[in-house]
């Protein structure tokens, strides 16, 4: 069944239309198409395989369909589509080879431009190789209603392809992003503690990600902090478990671990302590708890001799712009 789009609404529900045209009224190119193709699966290989011809705008290039913004081509069927040209395609083809399961059409913004795909039955349909499953999934995720609920995996997966789409113009970059992206995710599958080299890739990528993550809007970024929290919480977890020396401060207590393993245990601040407290600090905010009374019980912490750290006086977020003039320093 041919649904209504996911997002966009004026621009796909206006190609939408047309695919359910040519779908009622049987096109007959549509139909050999379908006809060539036993599955959606193969109908995907296909589509995959066609070459790519951008739309670059030029008027003369069309159809066009005028009520996007800019006028998108729509060419029903194309021998060389590009990516709404592709979506297009599918729909229409895959409602003649099974038509039960709910299909649409959706637009991302994503690190090569807009990108118009479909959406099965709520999940997405990878029609351009250089697209990633977890990007798209998560990327529909965020841009849905009501909770997020995102698979752990998924949501290292997401933030890592961020991150290395933020890293490209950064020497080394990329490889760098997948040796932290690996050692995240040992630390996850197997609980193997990162060394201090991975620690430092690890916020680095954390950083990054947290940047690219702006486009997508508030809850990308929630995702990204969120993430970076839960591998802060798992690598205390994983030391604790696997070193009887960690640096706890228990009373008159003092357990000495080695230096650069109490970085990652007593802060974790490379890879998200620091933004866990302006998630929490910002969290306060909407319980009532503002900057005055959390200075007020400062104050009185710091009478006795204790204090509450980095959630009194949680730290500007890093950015890709200050790591780079650190690098460049």
């Amino acid at each position: 069944m041919i649904g209504l789009p996911f997002n966009d609404y004026k621009c796909l529900g206006s190609i939408t239309e047309v695919v359910a045209e040519l779908v009622a009224n049987r096109d007959p190119v549509i139909a050999e198409i379908a006809a060539k193709h036993r599955t959606t699966a193969g109908l995907i290989n296909y589509i995959r395989g066609l070459p790519q011809k951008d739309d670059d705008g030029d008027k003369t290039d069309g159809p066009k369909v005028e009520t996007c913004e800019p006028p998108q081509r729509l060419r029903l069927p194309a021998e060389d589509p590009n990516c709404v040209e592709r979506a297009a395609l599918y729909l229409a083809v895959a409602e003649m080879i099974e038509p039960r399961p709910v299909r649409q059409l959706a637009t991302l913004d994503t690190p090569l431009g807009l990108h118009t795909f479909p959406v099965e039955n709520g999940a997405p349909v990878i029609l351009d190789p250089r697209m990633t499953q977890e990007y798209l999934e998560c990327g529909v995720t965020l841009a849905g209603k009501g909770p997020v609920t995102i698979e752990a995996h998924d949501a290292i997966e997401w933030t890592a392809n961020l991150a290395e789409d933020g890293s490209r113009n950064t020497r080394n970059g990329p490889s760098r992003v997948r040796r932290a992206r690996n050692a995240v995710m040992r630390l996850t599958e197997g609980g193997t503690v990162p060394t201090q080299a991975e620690v430092d890739a690890i916020g680095w990528m954390f950083a990054l990600a947290e940047k690219a993550a702006q486009r997508w809007g508030s809850r990308a970024v929630a995702m990204v902090r969120t993430t970076a929290l839960a591998i802060a919480d798992l690598a205390e977890e994983v030391i604790a478990r696997s070193q009887r020396n960690i640096a706890l401060d228990l009373g008159d207590l003092r357990i000495e671990p080695p230096r650069w393993m109490a970085q990652l245990g007593r802060a974790a601040g490379r890879v998200g302590l620091d933004v866990g407290a302006v998630a929490l600090r910002s969290q306060l905010d909407t319980l009532g708890i503002g900057p005055d009374m959390v200075g007020l019980v400062e104050q009185e912490l710091n009478r006795e001799g204790l204090t509450m750290g980095v959630l009194a006086r949680p730290p500007k977020l890093p950015t890709f712009a200050n790591l780079q003039a650190k690098r460049a320093a």
